[in-house]
């Protein structure tokens, strides 16, 4: 099941910011050697998905102006399409678009304050499931 969810000039076009996806991996087995680096957000993640060990899998960023789209590789066959529609500083309105191998999961629209996370459920894998987590500065 897929789903998605929030839990963060005068030329006529404006960079607009950062975005920033992570492909992650959650599941209730620990991992050999623990990834450290979703330490910290690890009760979050917890609170909000109920999986115990959560491991980055990847993480890949592009620039994004108003208007534009940018396809991001997410590894394992899948990649976030994301397009700008439209920029409020400090809010910005986007669609993304959950590929695998081009071929579309899932298709959202998503209201984001810059520094905030934005999360998608992604398909299940071996024993747990994949998440990508959105973000833009």
């Amino acid at each position: 099941m897929l789903a998605a969810g929030a839990l963060a000039m005068t030329e006529p076009f404006v960079e607009a910011g950062q975005v920033t996806a992570r492909l992650i991996y959650a599941t209730n087995t620990p991992s050999p050697g623990g990834d450290k680096s979703l330490q910290s957000a690890e009760p979050r993640l917890a609170k909000a998905f109920g999986w115990r060990e959560y491991q980055l899998l990847s993480q890949t960023s592009s620039r994004l102006s108003e208007g534009e789209v940018r396809q991001l590789d997410l590894g394992r066959k899948l990649s976030l399409r994301v397009k700008l529609l439209k920029e409020t500083k400090p809010t910005y309105f986007m669609r993304c678009q959950l590929l695998r191998e081009d071929k579309e999961l899932l298709q959202t629209s998503v209201t984001m304050s810059s520094g905030s996370a934005y999360f998608i459920t992604g398909p299940e894998c071996d024993n747990g499931q994949l998440l990508i987590s959105v973000a833009i500065r």
